[in-house]
């Protein structure tokens, strides 16, 4: 069997997306572009954030952790998906810098950091700043032109006239690059909604578009917490468009169908494993680049789970630069909007969800999450690869009950256990319990 037919024959692959984050694209003023006011902090921006590397390698390390665990527990068996561990660990990132207690031990396991909030905040923020200098602007001839562009954003949106606490707002300035955007939850949800999609679809290039479904927003909503991320890379080695064929792909579980396949010899690195052929395909500036894991037949399901860093890092460690007959189906497509929540409490992230069990003390009191959101696109073609996703923490809030009342049991008392039917089938009084 030829090198192209070996390849072509189970085109089924698992896609790892090497992460890509940067600055703001300098759009629009939130204000003039919505209306909302934004509070932020005095204090800047750092863009030369104090973590030492070792501190760095490990909030990497436990971020990619995250998001292969993360990609385990939500893809489902038989059907396409797509999503950004690093929107994702970014938007928890940020409510996490006010959780305390319980709460941020359970969000520290889950997001695989191993250092204090405050060091994890600065890997982030240095995340961010490293990525960003990925950008490179379009080049070369005007009918082929490169580029490569990043473009993150964080934003937090408030109920009018909440008070968040001021050690917060300085971390999601200088950590973040975020302020806070009010809004009027209780007055108008639907309109709060459409504010933040029209945010988020400005910052992703309309590719994502109506993150927050409605309802998901309420009246009682205090705080909602966004990252919105794009990416375009163009191909450091493009594929021909006259090589592109339809051929076969044995789908799941739809069976054979014909797509519209890359064809190309290249050379790039590669490594076979157990069950497994592994190559990546460089982007422009040959910083990022797709990695594609390419399971042998009926081994899909196996290879999945074995996703780790640690894993990844093996298997890389084969790799070598080779000449390989490439196939890769075109491929376009949506995935979300999708609820996290379970999966993220499958994974050990509790009490952040259960009201009255939540400590983001750090932010507010009483504060709760209620949902994780997230949506992502992806699209791939001759040229390169485009790619947005889009991730909300929407919050709740335990409001301090008025009482009316008091029951205050410390004297003697009378105790009676009754059934449903109106039988009493115990009394008694208690008149020392210490007795």
């Amino acid at each position: 069997m030829s090198s192209l037919n070996r390849w072509s024959s189970r085109m089924a692959f698992v896609l790892a997306f090497v992460g890509c984050a940067g600055a703001d694209d300098g759009g629009p003023q939130d204000g003039a572009e919505t209306g909302f006011r934004e509070l932020r902090s005095s204090q800047p921006h750092d863009t030369a954030p104090p973590v030492s590397p070792d501190d760095y390698a490990k909030v990497v390390t436990g971020t990619t952790d995250f998001g292969l665990a993360l990609f385990r527990k939500a893809a489902p068996a038989d059907d396409n998906f797509f999503y950004s561990p690093v929107s994702t660990a970014l938007a928890l990132g940020m409510i996490y810098a006010g959780a305390r207690g319980n709460t941020a031990a359970e969000m520290a396991t889950v997001l695989g950091s191993t250092v204090p909030q405050d060091v994890f905040a600065s890997s982030m923020n240095r995340l961010m700043l490293d990525l960003a200098a990925r950008n490179i602007a379009p080049h070369g001839p005007p009918q082929s032109s490169k580029n490569l562009t990043l473009l993150p954003a964080n934003a937090i949106w408030t109920q009018e006239g909440l008070v968040v606490g001021p050690d917060f707002l300085d971390t999601m300035s200088v950590r973040y690059d975020a302020g806070i955007k009010v809004l009027d939850f209780a007055k108008d949800p639907d309109l709060a909604t459409h504010v933040i999609n029209r945010w988020v679809a400005a910052r992703t290039r309309d590719k994502i578009l109506d993150l927050i479904p409605k309802g998901a927003i309420d009246r009682a909503t205090p705080l909602v917490l966004t990252n919105a991320l794009y990416f375009y890379g163009s191909w450091d080695q493009p594929f021909k468009e006259s090589s592109t064929v339809d051929q076969t792909f044995h789908a799941v579980p739809e069976g054979d169908v014909a797509v519209p396949t890359m064809r190309d010899g290249r050379s790039v690195p590669y490594a076979e494993g157990d069950g497994y052929k592994m190559i990546d395909l460089a982007y422009d500036g040959r910083q990022l680049a797709m990695t594609l894991v390419l399971p042998a037949d009926g081994r899909f399901a196996e290879v999945r789970e074995k996703l780790s860093p640690a894993w990844l890092e093996s298997a890389r460690g084969a790799i070598t630069q080779a000449n390989v007959m490439v196939a890769l189906p075109k491929f376009r497509f949506t995935w979300g909007t999708t609820s996290l929540r379970k999966e993220l409490e499958a994974m050990g992230m509790i009490d952040a969800f259960r009201g009255g069990a939540a400590d983001f003390s750090g932010i507010l009191e009483g504060l709760s999450i209620g949902d994780v959101l997230h949506k992502a696109f992806v699209g791939v073609d001759e040229f390169g690869t485009e790619a947005a996703a889009a991730t909300a923490v929407v919050t709740r809030i335990v409001s301090a009950p008025t009482y009316t009342h008091d029951f205050i049991a410390d004297r003697p008392f009378l105790v009676f256990i009754r059934d449903a039917s109106g039988a009493l089938l115990f009394a008694g009084q208690v008149t020392n319990p210490a007795r």
